[in-house]
């Protein structure tokens, strides 16, 4: 192969992996989803927040407690997580898009009963749980 073809080819190959860098140095893309039309300006997606903590009989906090929720509005929204897990001091914080939740605490043992909560964009709910 000719020397110019190999500055072609080595160009070619060399080009796209040059714009990739310049596009990560700028900032690069912003992310992309088809789940809907954006949000109006000046306006992010509205949440609420479901926050509470999680405690044993004794009243000891439980950590790493998995807590779960199931939409109960049709059409359900997207939840934005499959779960969140309890801190040291067994509380937890989700925030969900506004409507009405089934939220249930996991352990590799126990399951609390569940409880339901209405999230309302911009607000707080508080819900705790006491693992059986």
């Amino acid at each position: 192969m000719s020397r110019t073809r190999l500055g072609v080819l080595a160009l070619l190959i060399a080009a796209p992996l040059l714009i990739g860098a310049s596009l990560l140095a700028v900032g690069g893309d912003d992310p992309v989803s088809d789940d809907g039309p954006p949000a109006p300006p000046g306006r992010t997606n509205p949440t609420g927040v479901v926050t509470g903590t999680v405690t044993a009989t004794d009243g000891e906090p439980v950590r790493q407690a998995s807590v779960r929720v199931t939409a109960l509005d049709e059409p359900a929204p997207a939840i934005p997580e499959i779960g969140v897990l309890t801190g040291d001091t067994g509380r937890y914080e989700w925030r969900l898009p506004p409507g009405r939740y089934e939220i249930v605490v996991h352990t590799g043992e126990r399951n609390t009963a569940p409880q339901t909560a209405t999230v309302t964009a911009d607000q707080v709910t508080r819900l705790n749980f006491t693992l059986p």
